[in-house]
This record gives structure tokens, C-alpha cells and sequence, in this order.
């Protein structure tokens, strides 16, 4: 911390008020303000750029679906990302008829207006694909669902 700290007002972004007393105190200055913007402004843009790239994923994922004429789908995972999936298929047409979640904290609540069931509800909810609206542990749990469904559906991962 003592490095990070010398470092920041050797480059004038910090200084020392009061060196006579300990702890010391440090005061930001204008061009550490200008400099915590720069770095706002930086982080901000790359989760944007971040973001309109899973979107685009999203979205070609969702029209190959869309081709092979798959017409009801349940998004398996309880997340920002299935939120976002949920808004990008109503655009494009597809209908999400359920949400599954592995976790039990999740199933029962509502996501995007839709109630977070267990994974045993896709048979029931007979869509014509599942898609797999996580990024953690997607592989597994795809192969999971293909152990467990009754009907040719199918599995997808984002």
C-alpha cells in the first residue's frame, strides 16, 4: 500500500496533508480527480464493449434457434444473463415458456416475470429447446439435461 500511495503523489495525484502527524493524511488532487475519471470513464467502456459483445452472442444464438424452427424455449440458469436472453428473445420471437435453476435459493422466485423452477420441470414445461443461460459449469449441465429428457430436444449452450 505504502508503494501504491508513493506512487500516486510521485505522479501528483495524491498529497500529504499535515506530514507532522501520524497517521498522515492524504488529499487527492485535481489531476487525481481527473485521473480517477479517466480510469471510470476506461472501465466503464470496456464493461459496455464487455456487454454488447454477450449481447451479439446472445442474439446469434438465439436466431440459430430461430432457424430451426425452434418456437418455445426454457432458459436454464437464474441470472443476469438469462435476463438479458429472456429480453432478447421476446425480440426476436422465440417464447421462453420457464426458467430452471439448480439452485433451491432461486427456484420460487420470479426472474424477468417467470418462476424459477428445478431443472425436473423442463419435461413438463415441454419446450422445444433448453438453452444454458450460464457461462459456469455450462458443459455439465448441458449433458446433465440430455440425461434427463424425455423428448428430442434441444440442448444449446450460449
Amino acid at each position: 500500500m505504502n508503494r501504491f500511495l508513493n506512487d500516486m503523489i510521485a505522479a501528483g495525484y495524491v498529497r500529504v496533508f499535515n506530514r507532522t502527524v501520524r497517521p498522515y493524511a492524504y488529499i487527492v488532487t485535481d489531476d487525481g480527480e481527473q485521473y480517477q475519471r479517466r480510469l471510470s470513464h476506461e472501465h466503464y467502456s470496456w464493461v459496455l464493449s464487455h456487454l454488447q459483445r454477450v449481447e451479439q452472442q446472445i442474439r446469434s444464438t438465439l436466431g440459430d434457434l430461430r432457424r430451426r424452427g425452434v418456437k418455445r424455449v426454457v432458459l436454464y440458469g437464474a441470472g443476469e444473463v438469462m435476463e438479458a436472453t429472456h429480453r432478447v428473445a421476446c425480440e426476436v420471437g422465440l417464447h421462453v415458456v420457464g426458467v430452471v435453476d439448480d439452485d433451491a435459493a432461486k427456484q420460487g422466485l420470479r426472474q424477468a416475470g417467470l418462476l424459477v423452477e428445478p431443472p425436473s420441470a423442463i419435461n413438463t414445461l415441454a419446450p422445444d429447446a433448453v438453452l444454458v443461460t450460464t457461462f459456469q459449469h455450462s458443459r455439465e449441465i448441458q449433458l446433465a439435461v440430455n440425461r434427463e429428457l424425455r423428448s428430442p430436444t434441444i440442448v444449446w449452450e450460449l
